[in-house]
């Protein structure tokens, strides 16, 4: 996916991945400057308070913790850093807002934040997220340029009557820093 975006030119300069993780984005492709944090994993570093002045980077990765919810084990949660105290959806957005208020913060001028999310059912809603933080992008001064779609495989499976269609793939926001 990474290599794929690469080559559309949302990549260039340094990057930073406040959301380390296991680093699984840059497997196949890695920019050649790449600065990483992760809560959990790397240096303890919280992506709603990062260590570096503002505009310092010309693209951000961000793939914040947005599963909402599911079939789910305490391997999984703790995969999607969902496994902390963030447990009602409402709190994982608003940790989401405020990530990527401290993202759009440390982007230069012209730079591209990337934003992984995903439209979900959770208490018997949509939870437009691709929605929610597009509005709250461009209160920063984001402008979507582009949106890509990952289908998912197997389908995800009901434990319950199904009243929503399901979503099968998550969605990568790409944001252009306009002020």
């Amino acid at each position: 996916m990474i290599a794929d975006v690469a080559t559309l030119g949302y990549l260039e300069g340094p990057v930073l991945d406040p959301t380390w993780g296991s680093g699984t984005w840059w497997n196949i492709w890695r920019p050649d400057t790449l600065v990483a944090h992760d809560l959990y994993t790397l240096d303890g570093v919280d992506f709603r308070r990062l260590p570096h002045p503002d505009g310092l980077f010309n693209a951000v990765a961000f793939d914040p913790p947005y599963k909402l919810n599911g079939r789910s084990t305490e391997q999984v949660d703790r995969r999607y850093g969902v496994a902390g105290p963030f447990t009602r959806w409402q709190d994982r957005h608003a940790l989401i807002r405020d990530g990527l208020t401290e993202c759009a913060r440390v982007l230069a001028p012209g730079g591209h934040l990337l934003l992984k999310c995903q439209d979900q059912v959770c208490s018997g809603r949509v939870r437009w997220q691709t929605d929610e933080f597009t509005s709250h992008a461009a209160a920063l001064g984001l402008a979507k340029v582009d949106r890509l779609d990952f289908l998912k495989s197997p389908r995800p499976q009901a434990a319950t009557r199904q009243v929503h269609a399901r979503r099968n793939h998550s969605t990568l926001l790409i944001f252009l820093l306009t002020k």
